[in-house]
């Protein structure tokens, strides 16, 4: 089968993938900014907590896909508000581990089931397999792409 070539930038499969991500991360940031304030960023790092604490600052900006001075910002607004907490990392004397504070596992068990919400109603135009060929060519795509990044990156030096 012959596949036609992208005649322009939003033919391109990366710019629909980022539209799709862009318009989904809209719509969860105007409803959890109007009813939790929280920002989309705020709301990444409060995510990841709730369920992969304890996190590094670098850890946690890497999983969000933010730069660790956004994500450093980021925390210390949390940490203010209540919603993060830092602790001692015991395997590295200089090293930071993020946590929620009780307020922000509160937090964390309002929002979540409302993002599974969104979730689920942003999928459910999809049959049951449609749904589970895209999870298995997101996962599949995902991984290949980490692995072109991962050719990009210039050579170590010593």
């Amino acid at each position: 089968m012959t596949r036609p070539v992208p005649a322009n930038l939003k033919e391109l499969f990366s710019y629909r993938l980022n539209r799709l991500a862009f318009v989904s991360s809209r719509i969860a940031a105007r409803v959890n900014e109007s009813q939790y304030e929280l920002g989309s960023r705020d709301w990444r790092i409060v995510g990841l907590l709730g369920a992969f604490a304890p996190l590094s600052l670098n850890a946690l900006a890497h999983e969000a896909n933010i730069d660790k001075s956004q994500a450093s910002r980021s925390v210390a607004e949390l940490i203010e508000r209540g919603l993060v907490k830092r602790g001692a990392d015991e395997s590295d004397g200089r090293g930071v581990r993020l946590d929620l504070t009780p307020q922000g596992r509160a937090l964390y068990r309002k929002v979540f089931p409302k993002a599974i919400d969104r979730n689920e109603k942003m999928l459910s135009v999809l049959t049951d397999e449609e749904r589970e060929v895209l999870e298995r060519a997101i996962d599949k795509l995902t991984e290949h792409t980490i692995g072109l990044l991962e050719e990009l990156k210039p050579p170590r030096t010593r």
